[in-house]
């Protein structure tokens, strides 16, 4: 490494990760199938995809396209390098921040690159049939390794001249696409003082840094990229996956000696069934004793599935409530799991987070025990939507509208209840789907279970789930319905349960109500 380096002029987040990876050149800082990456390579990488993207015409204020394998280390270096140029990256592989490994059609990922502007696209071998047929439809430079036409990003000591404009916390530096819970992707925007906020807030204790070795398999375009980021800058290093696969996961952990990882609560449970199922009682006799952190999220997980975590893993779980819009907002720490009264909850707000819980109606604040919509404000919010009639709907006075109803406790405890948008009324008294899930998992065999409305002809609602049991295990319908009635109440209990081999996802990674109704239409 030379004396002084090339990214010294440079401010923010990757400036911080560049200067800790030269630290260490020679060190192993990225795995992906089965190849390492040392510091050195991976700073030459990005030097080389710098130039590459200043060539092809990226500049502050410009939007890079990108696609490449799932969780492909070029998503990183592209990010950084284009962040060095004062540019903005959206992904195109998929919206779905539990797994990218099933592909966005391509009228999909050209709509993408029309409503964002983008200019450039960026590929790796894997995708450039598909993107050399993109970047001719939208009239796009094209970089990327073994793409026919593209400009070759080659690795260098130096990544020429800075930007010395780049780096304004105004700047949009994501545009990230989520379906939600509509099914209608979303664009939206993050500024560089938000992304730069979120990965500051990943960056491991330096007690810790030397120590870190973090698995990924959710995908990097998502939660998943500002944690990398972190433990990056914190001196660790990443092994990626291109997917969550219980087995992989176990094997990586184990010989990768793997400290910490993410996943997503439905992975968690897939998890713990695969160490079930395998006969291991605890993180010990599965060899995952190594492991020191298990983050996970993306739904409020189930007060009887934590327990079952916390006997099998430790005092080693985080669960983190937030979402692609807010980023963080609050989390459940390894001391608060232990304590069956928290385990309903989804934790207290992180620091810089504000809550307010509003009237769903009048839109007033509620006290502390009485059920609203939560609402949030940080550092990390979005911008807003690429649709500004979404954002006119979703910000209002610097607040976030969540669409969570849920209530905070006298100790500051937020407790989720459901989603405004899957509430259900039965005899006219509202019914939290989630709540019945959570009561659902309670029962033994049962692995995953989904509750929602459906309307009949008349348009009166009834109540339905589906679930899917454990390796072995019967369910029977009736004793789920008793259960739910005798634990909760009568109008709780679904009126049909579907015992499914496996529970449709949509396009979020989370159950897809709009298909399960229509199997629930269909004659029992």
């Amino acid at each position: 490494m030379k004396d002084e380096a090339w990214w010294t002029s440079a401010s923010g987040y990757v400036a911080d990760v560049l200067s800790a990876l030269a630290a260490t050149p020679g060190k192993e800082v990225l795995r992906h199938r089965d190849v390492g990456v040392t510091a050195a390579e991976y700073i030459r990488s990005v030097a080389g995809t710098h130039r590459a993207l200043r060539e092809a015409g990226t500049r502050r204020g410009t939007v890079v396209a990108v696609l490449t394998a799932p969780n492909s280390p070029d998503m990183i270096a592209v990010r950084h390098a284009a962040h060095l140029l004062g540019a903005a990256v959206c992904h195109l592989r998929s919206t779905n921040p539990g797994s990218s490994t099933a592909m966005l059609p391509a009228d999909d990922q050209l709509e993408i690159i029309r409503v964002t502007g983008a200019t450039v696209l960026y590929a790796d071998p894997d995708s450039s049939a598909r993107t050399a047929d993109l970047a001719s439809r939208a009239g796009t430079a094209l970089v990327g390794h073994g793409v026919p036409g593209a400009v070759e990003p080659v690795p260098a000591d130096d990544a020429g001249p800075l930007d010395p404009s780049a780096g304004d916390p105004d700047d949009l530096a994501l545009i990230m696409f989520t379906s939600g819970s509509t099914g209608r992707p979303k664009g939206i925007r993050k500024s560089r003082g938000a992304w730069e906020g979120t990965v500051r807030t990943a960056v491991a204790a330096p007690a810790e840094a030397d120590e870190i070795t973090a698995l990924f398999s959710t995908p990097l375009s998502h939660t998943a990229g500002p944690m990398v980021d972190g433990a990056l800058a914190a001196g660790g290093s990443v092994v990626l996956l291109p997917e969550f696969d219980a087995e992989l996961v176990v094997r990586t952990v184990r010989e990768r000696a793997v400290t910490r990882t993410f996943m997503a609560t439905t992975q968690l449970y897939r998890l713990l069934d695969h160490l079930q199922e395998r006969g291991h009682r605890d993180a010990a006799a599965a060899g995952l004793s190594g492991l020191r952190r298990l983050i996970y999220g993306g739904t409020a997980a189930a007060p009887a599935r934590i327990a079952a975590a916390v006997s099998v893993f430790g005092p080693v779980l985080l669960q983190v409530y937030g979402t692609s819009e807010s980023g963080r907002i609050s989390f459940l720490g390894p001391a608060d799991h232990a304590d069956p009264r928290l385990a309903a909850t989804v934790g207290r707000p992180f620091p810089e987070v504000e809550i307010d819980v509003r009237d769903l109606d009048s839109g007033q604040s509620l006290a502390d025990g009485q059920v609203g919509e939560i609402r949030m404000r940080s550092p990390q919010l979005m911008d807003g939507y690429l649709d500004a009639s979404l954002t006119a709907d979703t910000l209002r006075d610097g607040w976030y509208r969540t669409g969570d109803i849920g209530y905070r406790d006298e100790r500051g405890h937020l407790h989720l209840l459901d989603r405004v948008a899957d509430i259900v009324k039965i005899d006219g008294a509202k019914v939290y789907p989630a709540v019945v899930e959570r009561e659902v998992l309670t029962l033994p065999g049962i692995a995953l279970a989904a509750v929602y409305g459906v309307r009949d002809e008349d348009g009166t609602e009834h109540l339905h789930a589906a679930v899917t049991s454990r390796p072995g295990a019967l369910v029977d319908p009736d004793a789920v319905r008793a259960h739910v009635a005798a634990t909760l109440s009568p109008a709780h209990a679904p009126e049909r349960v579907l015992v499914l081999d496996e529970v449709p996802m949509n396009a979020a990674g989370k159950p897809d109500r709009s298909q399960l109704r229509r199997r629930s239409a269909a004659p029992a």
